[in-house]
């Protein structure tokens, strides 16, 4: 996990999180990436063995998530679980993530999550539309595994077999990307990505704030934050996960967004 200044959020999550019985032992790696609401110490009073990491406050998701998941692997576990702070597991939820696992060993298992409010579909596996590899569409909630091409990142299980082949987390992208990058480097070496039947937690979808009615500079600004899509984000994803036509999509891409004509 990573974190940054919403210590009640994070909180919840754990809780959510000790309330799981799946027959393993459990390990908190948690990248704190320099919270001033004493995040640091609430975790340790939920979860004493906590192994908490120290960010600089400039790690956001991606490279605060390959911090912690550095330190996971170093403790030799069977799987990881990725899981969001901010996603409330569902009580059977990591029980269900490892039966199908042990149903497909050698694939990723993704958890489907809602909306605590509305009960619609939040985040969970993806699957490419076409050959644009930011083209894809979220998989609807099924009483069945259903395959996908990638994933979001709230709640992933990787068993360690396949965290071996497919490697880290790449932390170089900022905050987006590197879920679908995992995802999609997991599936062009032939690596089953799965989501699980039901729901696994609840999650509300994060709103991005695009500023589609203000100024260029408004724009551009927003397009180079961490939070945003910097430039140099999307040129190493779309040159690792597109083809001899990514030049196109990145000024297509930032041309729309620009003149306030998409997201």
């Amino acid at each position: 996990m990573t974190c940054h200044n919403r210590r009640d959020t994070t909180i919840r999550c754990l809780k959510a999180l000790l309330s799981q019985k799946p027959g393993a032992n459990v390990a908190l790696f948690v990248t704190d990436d320099g919270s001033t609401d004493g995040t640091p110490d609430a975790i340790k009073s939920v979860m004493p063995n906590a192994s908490v990491l120290s960010g600089t406050g400039h790690l956001y998701w991606a490279a605060g998530m390959a911090l912690a998941e550095g330190a996971a692997v170093a403790d030799r576990p069977d799987y990881l679980l990725w899981l969001n702070d901010d996603t409330v597991l569902k009580p059977d939820a990591l029980k269900g993530l490892l039966a199908l696992s042990d149903q497909a060993p050698g694939a990723i298992i993704v958890g489907a999550c809602e909306d605590p409010e509305t009960g619609s579909p939040t985040y969970g596996g993806r699957i490419r539309i076409d050959f644009h590899p930011q083209r894809l569409r979220r998989l609807g909630v099924s009483t069945k595994p259903q395959r996908a091409d990638t994933f979001h990142g709230n709640v992933v299980l990787i068993p360690m077999a396949v965290r071996r082949r497919v490697g880290p987390i790449d932390g170089a992208f900022p905050h987006a990307y590197a879920d679908d990058d995992y995802g999609l480097r997991a599936t062009a070496l032939g690596i089953p990505i799965l989501q699980a039947p039901g729901v696994a937690a609840s999650c509300r979808i994060e709103d991005a704030t695009w500023p589609m009615s203000d100024t260029l500079r408004t724009r551009w600004n927003w397009l180079g934050s961490p939070k945003g899509l910097p430039w140099r984000a999307q040129v190493r994803y779309l040159r690792r996960h597109g083809d001899w036509r990514w030049p196109l999509l990145l000024v297509a891409g930032q041309a729309k967004r620009l003149t306030g004509l998409g997201r």
